[in-house]
């Protein structure tokens, strides 16, 4: 946490987070004739950043799909060396285990949910890449095409929240 609350910016943080890595065991390969959960598709945050929710062994996992460079929290130079950069290269510069910063930011994984037993609500862990910790936390449906993702510290009786929005995949052109 800084400065005394924990932020939710999944923008400049992204910048500076990674993916989980993959153990040695066999794909996770959900059935394809299934009838989606509607916490699953690509969540668009404030800082325009993208975060795809998926059925995993876990539950539903999140993983972050798209990096957007934020200017809020950057000098000019940072940001401009941020714009020069491919987000292919952006690591986890600021997780506590010195073994993971350097893992690779696209690809990582966020959020790791249940369903609650409250309608609309998932439980879960949402890891913050702007300080590197995984703390409590519920996302929640306001609509089909909207939720607030939570995250929560001192036993859940803390939490700050930010609103996504689906995205709308474009029609194929045939």
């Amino acid at each position: 946490m800084a400065n005394g609350g924990l932020r939710l910016c999944i923008g400049v943080g992204v910048m500076l987070a990674g993916m989980m890595s993959a153990g040695a065991q066999e794909p996770f390969v959900p059935d394809p004739n299934r009838i989606l959960d509607p916490i699953e598709g690509i969540w668009q945050t404030v800082e325009l950043s993208e975060i795809t929710i998926a059925l995993c062994p876990e539950g539903f996992c999140g993983t972050l799909s798209k990096i957007v460079v934020p200017r809020e929290g950057l000098t000019e130079e940072e940001y401009a060396a941020a714009l020069a950069m491919p987000v292919e290269s952006f690591t986890d510069v600021r997780n506590p285990d010195p073994t993971l910063r350097s893992r690779p930011m696209l690809g990582l994984q966020i959020l790791t949910l249940l369903p609650s037993v409250k309608p609309n609500v998932y439980d879960g862990e949402i890891y913050n890449p702007e300080d590197g910790n995984t703390y409590s936390g519920y996302i929640e449906m306001l609509g089909p095409d909207f939720i607030r993702l939570n995250g929560c510290v001192l036993y859940n009786i803390i939490c700050q929240g930010q609103d996504w929005v689906r995205v709308i995949p474009e029609p194929v052109a045939q």
